[in-house]
């Protein structure tokens, strides 16, 4: 299809959706249609193919960037994982492995490491890819200009330098034994000379951008400059940004949809006998929580006796059901040498804590500490109002406070996490973007970016700021478990299930693995031909 074609039987249709007059589906689809039919600048070698090696995929929600240092929200990271590759990568085990660095060592002491670049890297438009680019990336990233969410985790970078083209230098201000597994999130891509401000340039992944329909679809495209790209099958990955997933499963169920990325909790069991083969569950280092307005909130006996009050089996039961478990510390299990902190009440009957949870609650009501009322903001999606709402439950049972629920679309979402205002209590997941604790301990540091509610812990941040001087990998788990019970002592946050991904993947897709970090990267993926 032309672009004049395009624009003939498109034009009338916006025209409609500005209007409001098509369901999102509809739109989802014309996207879809309209990205499909655009014309290709990638290999040709298997335009022959009986099936387009066109992979669409869910997204779940708009990408609040497209930038990979300020990416954040999952579609965002999401989609800078298959634009853009660290000095590392992530295996199939979550750990790192070569990426754009072919190897890499550390100085004895582990305060200098050492990478060596795969020869005749390129950027997606062709441009050579230096060290210079990584170099000037990780400057900016721990400089004084940077808005990076995850500058914090790179603190310890002291000094970097391109030895020469293919070679670069970092040089630490103490340990960071897992600075090679940073060195493979997005935060961490090389930077182009020329950079675009809003996310739009080259990059150096095993895809590059082809379009971006705000609030309907990303289209990516393989790169053909990309150093391994002989192994990448998949020749274009359409991402539609629909948020609903009752709409995914739709465009799923017509076939609209060859994974979505996520599957309503109300729908598992039927999806389980219809689609056994098709549904994939899988554990997954992720915790689903709501974070506290601490402004609003301030008494510790308050947000402790909402924890209290909590049936986590319950939820993980009657609401969600896909085999997550309750979560009664901030950190899931199965981080490698790490024993995660747990509440100090975890092994209590549910009807013991609920006596506590009303007793604290009731002197604090007493002494005027405790609201008569919640207001619980959440992004509006079929899941996330199933949770609210049996929390409401929850509390106003054991309690007997009402609870209001106010669904957010997903960018009002993301400035409420940031700016919670009269918002007492917040959904706030978060998963793991590297195996290792310091990826949920970081979170709460009171200088980091992410942590806008209020929580701030002399005694947290001296824990974690010891951890980092440690001289034995005991130790430094040791003292990130205590900080973890700090800060499940102080209650800023109220976990409430660990996370499992659960999505629905066409037979005909092929390379789905599972990894501890819940990815799917689209440079494994491939379609069976018929």
């Amino acid at each position: 299809m032309t672009h004049e074609l395009r624009t003939a039987v498109f034009a009338p249709i916006a025209q409609a959706l500005l209007r409001g007059l098509l369901p999102l589906a509809v739109l989802a689809m014309l996207a879809m249609l309209a990205t499909a039919c655009g014309p290709s600048e990638g290999p040709t070698a298997t335009t022959a193919s009986p099936r387009p090696l066109l992979l669409r995929r869910g997204l779940g929600a708009e990408p609040a960037t497209l930038d990979p240092r300020l990416a954040a929200d999952n579609a965002a990271l999401a989609i800078a994982a298959d634009r853009f590759e660290g000095l590392t990568t992530n295996g199939a085990d979550g750990s790192p492995v070569a990426g754009a660095a072919a190897s890499w060592e550390a100085s004895p002491d582990e305060l200098s490491y050492t990478f060596h670049l795969r020869p005749g890297l390129r950027w997606s438009n062709g441009d050579p890819l230096t060290a210079e680019h990584f170099a000037a990336a990780l400057r900016w990233l721990v400089g004084p200009s940077s808005t990076a969410p995850n500058a914090g985790l790179y603190d310890a970078l002291q000094h970097v330098e391109a030895v020469d083209e293919r070679t670069l230098r970092v040089t630490l201000r103490q340990r960071l034994p897992h600075l090679p597994a940073l060195l493979a999130l997005p935060a961490a891509a090389p930077r182009h000379p020329s950079p675009d401000d809003a996310g739009n340039g080259p990059g150096n992944g095993a895809f590059r951008l082809e379009q971006r329909s705000v609030r309907h679809s990303v289209t990516l495209q393989r790169n053909p400059h990309y150093w391994d790209a002989s192994n990448v099958a998949l020749e274009r990955v359409v991402y539609l940004t629909v948020a609903e997933l009752s709409t995914e499963l739709n465009l799923y169920r017509t076939g609209q949809l060859d994974i979505t990325s996520e599957v309503p909790n109300t729908h598992v069991a039927t999806l389980r006998r219809e689609l056994p083969g098709e549904l994939r569950i899988t554990p997954y280092l992720g915790v689903y929580s709501y974070a506290v307005n601490l402004a609003r909130l301030p008494d510790r006996d308050v947000r402790q006796a909402l924890a209290l009050a909590i049936d986590r089996g319950r939820i993980t039961r009657q609401v969600t059901g896909a085999g997550e478990t309750p979560a009664f510390g901030w950190t899931p299990d199965g981080i490698p040498g790490y024993q995660p902190a747990r509440f100090e009440w975890q092994a209590l009957p549910h009807d013991e804590a609920v006596r506590r949870a009303r007793e604290s609650w009731i002197n604090a009501r007493a002494r005027g500490a405790a609201p008569e009322s919640l207001t619980l903001c959440t992004d509006a999606s079929t899941n996330h109002h199933r949770t609210a709402v049996a929390l409401a439950d929850l509390w106003h049972t054991a309690l007997g406070v009402e609870a209001t629920i106010v669904e957010l679309e997903w960018t009002v979402y993301l400035d409420t996490r940031r700016n919670p205002g009269q918002c007492d209590l917040v959904r706030f997941g978060w998963s793991a973007d590297f195996v290792d604790p310091e990826a949920f301990a970081t979170l709460f540091e009171t200088s980091h970016p992410q942590n806008t509610l209020g929580y701030s812990s002399a005694r947290y941040d001296e824990l974690l700021e010891q951890s980092r001087m440690a001289s034995t990998s005991v130790e430094r788990m040791a003292l990130i478990a205590a900080a973890e019970a700090q800060l499940l002592e102080d209650v800023p946050v109220i976990p409430i299930f660990f996370r499992v991904s659960k999505r629905l993947v066409k037979p005909h897709v092929t390379g789905v693995g599972t990894n501890p970090l819940g990815q799917l990267p689209s440079r494994s993926l491939g379609l069976r031909q018929p």
